[in-house]
């Protein structure tokens, strides 16, 4: 989440960011919430992974070389081969999505389970309301939403469709806002 990024117009690192503080703290407990889950999950018997995004990054059709559109999570080379290993063997059946926003910065957890198999994937990730706006409206548009969990040279892992964005958006105004204030 750090640094600029030609895609969001060159924004410098505070707006980008937000408060280092807050997103800080945010981050913290947005993880310790999530161990809490997983160990939750665990101990009623399902094998679970947890993926960190190192950067999320919401994007829409128009934005960027492709029309993939969606959250964006990037993860460390550590967690691609078990990521690739578990998305085989699951076959997701249910999607719930936690979240918390503070300041305008999103804290995000998807979790992804597939109840037969008793598997649990948990994708964490933070990112700012003022980027999102136009991926929310589409997504609020087409009745779906999608995350892309790609390697930090930009190589796509898994891609994950949802069809109900309203789990993730449950006050799309919320985003909206951001738009008349030309951000």
């Amino acid at each position: 989440m750090v640094g600029e990024n030609p895609e969001h117009g060159g924004h410098d690192r505070l707006e980008r960011v937000g408060d280092p503080d807050t997103v800080r703290d945010g981050v913290e407990q947005m993880l310790a919430d999530t161990k809490a889950m997983i160990a939750d999950r665990e101990q009623n018997g399902y094998e679970t992974l947890l993926l960190s995004a190192g950067d999320t990054t919401p994007k829409n059709p128009t934005s960027g070389k492709t029309d993939e559109w969606g959250l964006t999570y990037i993860i460390s080379g550590d967690k691609e081969e078990s990521l690739l290993e578990f998305d085989s063997r699951a076959d997701f059946d249910e999607t719930i999505v936690y979240q918390k926003i503070q300041s305008n910065n999103v804290f995000i957890v998807i979790e992804r389970i597939d109840t037969d198999q008793q598997l649990s994937l948990f994708i964490s990730g933070t990112y700012r309301m003022q980027f999102a706006s136009e991926m929310v409206r589409t997504s609020m548009e087409r009745g779906e939403m999608h995350s892309h969990i790609k390697k930090l040279d930009g190589t796509s892992l898994v891609s994950y469709r949802y069809d109900e964005p309203e789990k993730f958006f449950p006050d799309p105004d919320r985003y909206y806002q951001f738009e008349t204030n030309g951000q």
